[in-house]
């Protein structure tokens, strides 16, 4: 979604770095007030409501319209929330299929004239979507593999341009890597601190390919790992086939060409 951005290179880290320390200050404060809050700790672990923390909101308040109501509000911001991941897996969508790196990409990549809005991709993000949640209603299991997915995609997301960075920092082929010009940039932190968060993305990655308790059987088995190399196969089959035929990669003469012409209406009008 950074190509829709108005100088990209500078807001997109500001707009990642800022929602990490918004998240961890909202979300400490949080986690504070339910933990001072929470009650018996079994009894809240088995509530017959299912969501520990609308037990939460009720040993609180001790009225069941105030807890229906703060877990309401928590209901609006899931909304908004998957509104808002809809807007971005679709984009992703459409920004692989214009490179022509998915099957149909003619189909994805087709932009509403009316709307400006790739209308065909978020129909197939819609549909992807609705088919994981519905898998809640088949097997508990099976949709806590689809979050696990998620949540380990992430990481792997996060650990690979860290390895990269690494990889060219220390290879030493290209002098130039040492030191990527940018708006954003650590300087001589960004090895230290890279290796540290690769570490941690590496640590985390395996950690949480385990079984949460023991001992392990097929209802309570962790198939992130299985499931994630299936796409792994998929992918792989998919590119083999197409992929390396027909995939083009970003647009990154045009993309320069705005970059550059943001910079020059920068500087005509002063920096506003």
């Amino acid at each position: 979604m950074t190509e829709e951005m108005l100088n990209p290179a500078t807001e997109a880290p500001k707009a990642i770095v800022l929602s990490v320390y918004l998240g961890a200050v909202t979300g400490f404060a949080f986690l504070v007030a339910a933990f001072f809050c929470i009650g018996d700790l079994e009894t809240t672990a088995l509530t017959p409501t299912g969501v520990p923390l609308i037990q939460i909101f009720y040993d609180s308040t001790n009225s069941v319209s105030v807890a229906t109501g703060l877990a309401a509000m928590i209901t609006v911001i899931l909304i908004i929330a998957a509104n808002s991941l809809m807007a971005e897996g679709s984009r992703s969508l459409w920004a692989f299929a214009r490179d022509h790196g998915l099957p149909f990409s003619s189909v994805f990549a087709k932009v509403n004239k009316r709307s400006q809005v790739p209308i065909y991709a978020i129909i197939l993000c819609m549909l992807v979507q609705m088919c994981f949640n519905s898998l809640y209603f088949a097997s508990f299991t099976g949709f806590a593999t689809v979050i696990s997915i998620a949540t380990f995609g992430f990481y792997l997301s996060y650990a690979m341009p860290l390895l990269m960075r690494l990889w060219s920092y220390f290879n030493g082929s290209n002098p130039q890597s040492r030191q990527i010009p940018g708006a954003y940039t650590l300087g001589r932190w960004s090895p230290i601190v890279n290796a540290i968060g690769l570490a941690f993305l590496v640590f985390a990655g395996v950690d949480f390919n385990f079984p949460q308790v023991g001992p392990v059987n097929a209802e309570n088995m962790n198939y992130c790992s299985a499931a994630f190399g299936v796409i792994g196969l998929i992918s792989l089959v998919t590119w083999i086939f197409d992929g390396r035929k027909s995939f083009t990669g970003p647009q990154t003469e045009f993309l320069a060409g705005v970059e550059l012409e943001e910079r020059r209406d920068t500087r005509e009008t002063g920096g506003f």
